[in-house]
């Protein structure tokens, strides 16, 4: 790498040779907007790669919290709000009178 001295937003700029493949994507782009294109794709890769740590983060806490947990079967719809409502809304279509032939 090469550290040249002009400045940028916080401090100086660096450069980065790398070398790719002739038929990499980059080289449809011209020449003059080639450099900007790739530092926005590494950028990009970048966050996503953090947004994905994340991820895995919270996907691992989440697996940590239900090998924790008990079974939930004691758990019953009635008992929470979402249950009540779900009750509430169920019509009962079927009558018991032609159901049990009384």
């Amino acid at each position: 790498m090469k550290s040249s001295g002009s400045k940028a937003k916080g401090g100086r700029i660096r450069s980065l040779h790398i070398k790719l493949p002739a038929d990499h994507p980059v080289f449809s782009f011209p020449e003059g907007e080639r450099s900007r294109v790739a530092r926005e794709w590494l950028e990009q890769g970048r966050q996503v790669l953090s947004a994905m740590e994340a991820i895995q983060r919270d996907i691992a806490d989440l697996k940590r919290v239900i090998n924790n947990s008990g079974p939930l079967a004691h758990v019953r719809p009635e008992n929470n709000a979402v249950g009540k409502k779900m009750q509430s809304e169920r019509k009962n279509d079927i009558n018991p009178a032609v159901f049990l032939d009384l």
